[in-house]
Order: C-alpha cells, then structure tokens, then sequence
C-alpha cells in the first residue's frame, strides 16, 4: 500500500520531468537559428531609373556602362536601374588598432529592359544577397519616363512582396543615378535623405504630399487618375525637392511650378502649414506672411444649361507671423488686420486661379473636378466624360471664395 509520501513523490516527478521536456522543447524551437548578422545583408536604401544613354559621357562613364552590360535573350537595352546599397561595418578589435563601426553606401547598376532581370544580373556585383523591404526612394528621370511611360517602371515594385508601399517617388530632369551617389551634409545615406525630405510636405507646400507612395501611385494608376509624383532636382551639391511632375494614363505630360502645387493643395486643404506673402498695403515692397493653421474647402460643380462651372468656398485661420513693416504698421489696430486679411484672400484666390489654368493649358485634371462631377451631376457628366480632358475641362471656369481670419499677431505686435 502506496504511503501519502509515495503520492506526493511521485506527483512532483512528473512536474518536474514536464519541465524538463518543455526546457528542452523550447532550446530547439527557441531563438534565430536562421540568424544572419545585419553586416552579412546588403540593404538597397533607394532605386535609380534612367534611359540606357542617359548621362555618362566621359571615357570612365562609358567603360563602366559595357561592364554593367549583359547578354539579353528579349527585349533592347532601354534602361539603366541603379541601385543605392547600404554597407554595415562592425566594430573589431580593440586599443589603438580598433576599428569603429561605420555606416556607408555605394551605387551599382545594369542596363536592360525588364527591371526584374536587370536586378538579378547586379547580384554578379555584389557578394550578399540583396534586401528591399527597406528602400526609402525610387528616382525616375524625365527621360525613362518618356521613354515607355510610368507602369512598366514600377510594375515590379508594385508586384514584389518584398517592397513596400510607402517607397517615395519621384521624378527629376537629370540624371537618376547621381541623387544616389549624392552624398548629404549631414552623412545620412540618401535613400533616407531624400525619403524624409518629403515627410516635410506638412511645412512646405511646395511638395506635393498628398501622394505620400508607390501604394497611393498604383492606386491612381488603376483607376485612371492623374498621377503626381514630387519633382527633385541636382545641381552640383545641392538638392532641390519642389514642384510636380504629372502622369495620364501612365504618360507623362509635364510639369507644374512650385506655385501651382500650392496651390493645388488649396484644392483640397492638404496643405498642414502654408506661408502665404502679401505686400505690405500701406508700404509696398515691404512683406507680410500669413502663417496658415486651419483650413476648410467646399469644391462644387454647377451645371447651366450646357456650361460646367465650379465655386470653391475656402475658410482660413492663421497668424499674423511675419511683418517686414516695422513699427510703420500697427498689428494691432483691427482696421489694418482686417486689410491684411482681405489682401491675404486674394493672394489665395490667384494662387489657385494660377494652378487651375496650369492644368487646364497640360489637359489634366488633378482628380477633384471629374469626380464631384460625377458624383452629383451624373447626367451631364454622362454628357462629357468621353471628352471631359481634352475639350470640356479646359473649358470650364472656377470662382473660389476664400475667408481669411488672423487670429494671434505672435508674441510682438
């Protein structure tokens, strides 16, 4: 006969040996046995895409080209894709002979037609595999993108599982390659230069940051939207981010100023902070600048009898948050504000007559007006959607109505 000493000996035997199994059982299964150490992967940080001829006119340019080159069973040599690739650098040894951990990039490239073939032919340059969940950027010149149009450059990016949606794009007149070889004053890498530079559309109205990335551009590309995609310029050291390149059906059509983004992005209040100058009304060659925090628009279509016409009703509030007067206009008489106000009105009100006609002058319309047409007056947009780019939105007229109300003056009148 089993004692209680017996039951309870035994009872904790198999606790324990239970342990013992769920120990063992989490050694094996338990931790990165496929761990690969951040130095043994090479990060692609951003993307180049330029026409095959594009650039490269010293003797060194072109020998590099016929290297980069590779035999092609399809297609011709329409592209060069360059790729910008993060190189990590541990630390090692110690004392005087240490060596610090760096961080660095370089830029390798291919020429070809397929971008899926291209990137598999630049793995003969490299001894790692390539990564691309992390690419920051996609450069595209003016000329690849006249060349075949913007989907069969980002076909692959739109279809890999490895890319991500948020990639930024962008367009420049130049050559693609050099934003990735440009090195920033700062010594970030310049994928993430480039990426967070746009991030900065909330402050700066010049950069059209309504279309944030590749997910948003495939978006529009699917349903026959215009794209627009920021515009980025190189000039010796220094890099430029303003104004829009846009796209219909996948071509591309040409470009609006930084003035027009602007006022694109009174369209549709998605502007967070825009400066907004006016001359000074009793001092003129003086400035003040309106500094806008909130923002309201009305877009609505109206339809007479055969005409199309818009009104646009937009309420502003902001500060009062430069003023280059001096104490010869006093801020703080309700009188001279209200003036500023009125003035600050019509400044608005140009900036988006301006950027209206722009489009209209390229045949493009930048989303809003089809679909608030389309939306409530379907009878007269199944009038006029078979020709509404080329003949009927050049033709239609806006009238915005714009509400300004300075509500602070800063912290000195």
């Amino acid at each position: 006969m089993l004692s209680l000493g017996h039951f309870v000996i035994g009872k904790w035997s198999k606790v324990c040996l239970g342990c013992i199994l769920i120990i063992t059982i989490s050694l094996l299964i338990g931790g990165c046995w496929d761990q690969r150490e951040l130095q043994e992967r090479l990060f692609v940080l951003a993307v180049a895409i330029d026409k095959a001829d594009e650039g490269g006119d010293t003797k060194e340019e072109k020998e590099k080209k016929s290297i980069e080159n590779f035999v092609q069973p399809h297609g011709n040599k329409l592209y060069r894709l360059s790729y910008q690739i993060l190189q990590l650098t541990p630390a090692s040894g110690s004392g005087e002979g240490a060596r610090k951990a760096s961080i660095s990039t370089y830029v390798i490239s291919s020429t070809g037609e397929s971008i899926f073939e291209m990137l598999r032919d630049m793995l003969g340059q490299v001894s790692k595999g390539l990564w691309f969940e992390h690419i920051q950027a996609i450069v595209i010149s003016e000329g690849a993108a006249r060349q075949g149009g913007l989907q069969p450059l980002i076909d692959l990016f739109r279809r890999d599982a490895e890319m991500r949606w948020l990639i930024k794009l962008l367009i420049t007149s130049g050559e693609a390659k050099k934003l990735l070889e440009f090195k920033p004053p700062d010594g970030e890498p310049g994928g993430i230069f480039l990426s967070d530079s746009l991030h900065l559309y909330e402050k700066n109205p010049h950069v059209p940051g309504w279309i944030p990335g590749l997910g948003e551009t495939s978006q529009a590309i699917d349903n026959k939207k215009t794209v627009q995609i920021s515009r980025v310029e190189l000039v010796e050291d220094i890099v430029t981010i303003g104004g829009t390149a846009l796209f219909k059906e996948g071509k591309f059509v040409g470009y609006i100023d930084e003035y027009a983004t602007k006022g694109t992005a009174f369209f549709g209040a998605t502007e967070k902070s825009a400066i907004i100058t006016i001359e000074c009304p009793d001092h003129p060659g003086k400035i003040l600048a309106f500094e806008l925090f909130r923002h309201e628009t009305k877009l609505t279509a109206h339809v007479n009898g055969e005409d199309i016409y818009y009104t646009l009703d937009i309420g502003m509030k902001g500060n009062l948050g430069e003023s280059q007067c001096g104490n010869q206009y006093d801020t703080m008489d309700d009188e001279a504000i209200h003036k500023v106000e009125l003035l600050v009105a019509e400044e608005v009100k140009h900036n988006i007559l301006y950027a209206f006609h722009m489009y209209q002058e390229l045949q493009v319309d930048p989303g809003d007006f089809a679909a608030k047409l389309r939306a409530y007056q379907p009878l007269a947009w199944e009038r006029v959607k078979e020709h509404w780019d080329e003949a009927t939105f050049p033709n239609v007229s806006l009238f915005p109505s714009v509400n300004v109300t300075i509500e602070n003056i800063g912290s000195h009148k």
